[in-house]
């Protein structure tokens, strides 16, 4: 599987970690791609807060994709507002899930989301399923 996912070190996971469910999902979401091998989860906060290591990290990825839990973008706009590209958005409430301010969701959730970010990306199948 290493050699498999190998082209994808050099993306750079970024996601929403905020309070409610399609904020937790897109926090699982890329936990979930980063222990496939589809890339590395980094601090979006530290983006945000422009940060010099972690806008220069960022910036010098392949690919940046933020995965938002709703339609008011934060993690794009942060990203925006700090001068760094996106390459791939994907936000949760756009593949039907019903934002609440709850933690009520399950793994079918989160395989939505990482599976529309994996296609986004061109994952490869050996590199979409499993675990390690």
């Amino acid at each position: 599987m290493a050699d498999c996912c190998a082209s994808n070190d050099n993306i750079l996971l970024f996601s929403c970690s905020g309070g409610s469910n399609v904020a937790q999902i897109a926090n699982d979401a890329a936990k979930a791609l980063d222990q496939l091998g589809q890339g590395r989860m980094y601090c979006a906060v530290g983006v945000a807060s422009r940060l010099p290591s972690f806008i220069e990290t960022a910036n010098a990825a392949g690919k940046r994709v933020a995965i938002d839990g709703c339609e008011v973008h934060c993690l794009k706009k942060g990203f925006e507002a700090a001068g760094v590209p996106v390459d791939v958005h994907v936000v949760v409430t756009d593949l039907g899930i019903a934002k609440g301010h709850h933690f009520n969701y399950g793994p079918d959730d989160v395989a939505l989301v990482a599976g529309a970010v994996g296609d986004k990306l061109g994952a490869r199948p050996c590199c979409s399923g499993g675990g390690q």
